[in-house]
């Protein structure tokens, strides 16, 4: 903080341009405590629940990378001078890192994170990150509070996107689920850009085959209507167009998860959002073996 305060008397520029930039809250502050025993996954590298403020900065280091110098999300002063990706829900949600002990000489060697919100927990807060994107009303007035669990802010380092590393985080979200006994999972899995026409295969694949239930549709609160649904095209290939589809809605919808019917831009993150919802009890076969044994 001391280098920064000098960069900005270096550059002239008035002090209290300077105070009103850090008077804002930074959301880098203790994680919500995980208070039942979540066991540590030990392979080459580790997966935990961060549990020190270093290890939460360190976190949101890593997703400002990958989110806003790689995407080209459009950060915050703030956000910019500090290159850390952080808002209020930080500060109560469970954060999941994978650490590589054997990363030398780099002092950040969270390689992979994931945010976990509980409905319990977000209940007496201001409820799920989703719900500024979608509205939740049938999901919350269907389960308890404390069946539900937000995923979010989901990222791995460039140099390990091989599999291993999201491999480990959805088994630790797995161990997550069990201890919690966890029935709904929920959250916003992203296209990248703002140009809606540019996934016009991809948006009318997933709400022609993959659309939430009536029971547990969600609605986006982006009111612009997108012409980019469309009946598919009887020559377009299926498998071909779910191969195109961004690695973590492959992910989702493998393991039996439904989208919303709508999507929603948002073009501060650089992203094209749909709402992702999985119930637990209907989670493919195969990955209950693989993940929920």
């Amino acid at each position: 903080m001391k280098k920064v305060k000098e960069s900005f008397v270096n550059r002239n520029l008035k002090v209290s341009k300077f105070n009103s930039i850090f008077k804002r809250k930074i959301y880098s502050l203790e994680p919500q405590k995980t208070k039942k025993n979540f066991s540590k996954i030990e392979v080459d590298n580790f997966v935990k629940i961060a549990e020190k403020k270093s290890e939460l900065k360190k976190a949101q280091a890593l997703r400002y990378s990958v989110f806003y110098k790689e995407k080209k999300a459009i950060p915050t002063i703030s956000k910019k001078i500090l290159r850390l990706d952080y808002d209020k829900v930080d500060k109560f949600a469970d954060h999941i890192i994978v650490i590589d002990k054997n990363r030398k000489e780099i002092k950040n060697k969270i390689v992979g994170t994931y945010r976990l919100v509980r409905g319990d927990i977000a209940s007496n807060f201001d409820g799920f990150y989703t719900s500024s994107e979608f509205d939740l009303s049938k999901i919350l007035n269907s389960y308890k509070h404390n069946q539900i669990l937000e995923l979010g802010r989901s990222c791995v380092h460039q140099d390990y996107r091989n599999g291993t590393i999201m491999n480990l985080l959805w088994k630790a979200v797995a161990e997550y689920v069990k201890l919690y006994d966890i029935e709904i999972l929920l959250g916003c899995a992203s296209f990248h850009g703002t140009n809606v026409m540019k996934y016009t295969n991809e948006l009318s694949y997933l709400r022609k085959n993959y659309s939430l239930p009536d029971e547990l549709s969600v609605k986006s609160l982006d009111t612009k209507i997108y012409p980019a649904y469309t009946e598919i095209n009887s020559n377009i290939n299926n498998l071909r167009t779910f191969v195109k589809l961004p690695p973590l809605i492959k992910g989702y919808l493998r393991i039996g998860g439904k989208v919303s019917y709508d999507c929603f831009v948002d073009y501060k993150f650089n992203t094209i959002d749909l709402c992702v919802i999985v119930n637990t009890k209907n989670i493919d076969e195969k990955y209950k073996k693989k993940y929920l044994k």
